[in-house]
């Protein structure tokens, strides 16, 4: 997995625990009054989403520049018969 897909996964996580630490914690009705935390804990899952989108793009762009093997002509010499 790239490594930008792995910190993307560990950012949604830690928004995700952030979040229901926020609605279930013990000023959870108060939380709902002071939005700035459940706030923050959204941007961070949003967070960890565009960075997991952010390695899914990167490794697509990697593999399609990566050289392909040379085929000298002729029939492929592991093609199924």
């Amino acid at each position: 997995m790239p490594p930008t897909m792995l910190l993307g996964l560990l950012v949604m996580v830690a928004g995700g625990v952030l979040d229901v630490v926020i609605h279930l914690g013990p000023a959870a009705h108060e939380a709902h009054h002071g939005f700035m935390a459940e706030h923050l804990a959204h941007l961070i899952g949003i967070a960890g989403m565009s960075l997991v989108l952010l390695g899914v793009v990167l490794h697509g762009a990697r593999r399609q520049r990566r050289p392909r093997a040379a085929n000298h002509g002729g029939l492929d010499s592991n093609a199924h018969r």
